[in-house]
């Protein structure tokens, strides 16, 4: 892993974008990014895990950086027919390199959150607080990622659109991967810890039942609806929205 390189990510990456864009220093780039993927969000993933703390640390230090990796895998030669389809034929090892190198400055900004996350996390920060504090630290990674991204897209008719394309992209396949590789943030209350969390829906389904829920929509259970006595609607009555989503089991994971 070179250290002149990731100074690069960090200091100028721009001069990286155009290294990829160029077919310059791909090898270099490309190692330089794995390690600095496998580390940063290793660690970050380490440390949201340490709210339950025990397996759950390995278990997520595990889950982000693979999330990260089956997300590049899989958009990388979407990428490469996006630019074909609008004007910009790269060879693929520069598709590959340029989305290395945007994934290798995300997983440093994550880096530098982990001290600060887990500071809070160990300070006593609750479990929806330290969800909304690992979704921001996120959040500014990915604009980080971005940043090389559009730089990497370089100028000309059409650069907007292959930004876009590109973004909507690795947006629905790192969601639709992260949702699966769940849970990474586990309740206290949860007895069990699992590697991962049972299938139950789609990334997009969960983006509909969260767009309802801030609406204040929520889909009534069935198992409130008359199908268990009076003590059982009672219960299910006494839970709020957030509690438990549809058909989650008691101890729902993230």
């Amino acid at each position: 892993m070179s250290a002149a390189i990731l100074g690069r990510l960090l200091r100028a990456p721009a001069e990286i974008a155009a290294s990829c864009r160029e077919d310059r220093d791909l090898r270099a780039i490309s190692l330089a990014s794995l390690g600095a993927i496998g580390l940063g969000s290793a660690v970050f993933g380490g440390v949201v895990g340490s709210f339950r703390g025990r397996e759950q640390i390995l278990y997520a230090a595990l889950k982000v950086p693979l999330a990260m990796m089956i997300t590049l895998a899989l958009c990388a030669p979407a990428f490469h027919a996006l630019a074909a389809v609008l004007g910009r034929p790269w060879p693929l090892r520069s598709i590959v390199a340029l989305a290395l190198a945007s994934a290798a400055r995300s997983s440093l900004v994550l880096l530098a959150f982990a001290p600060a996350l887990w500071l809070l996390i160990d300070a006593g920060l609750g479990y929806h607080d330290s969800a909304l504090a690992a979704s921001l630290a996120y959040a500014l990674a990915g604009l980080a990622a971005l940043g090389v991204l559009v730089r990497g897209i370089g100028a000309g008719d059409g650069r907007a659109l292959t930004a876009a394309a590109f973004v909507a992209m690795f947006f629905a396949v790192g969601g639709q991967a992260a949702w699966i590789l769940r849970p990474y943030l586990l309740r206290p209350r949860a007895e069990a810890i699992p590697f991962l969390r049972a299938r139950e829906g789609s990334f997009a389904d969960a983006l509909i039942t969260s767009g309802r829920s801030s609406l204040g929509l929520y889909d009534e259970d069935p198992c409130c609806l008359g199908e268990l006595d009076d003590a059982g609607r009672q219960a299910c009555a006494d839970l709020t929205p957030g509690d438990v989503e549809r058909g989650a089991p008691e101890g729902d994971l993230r």
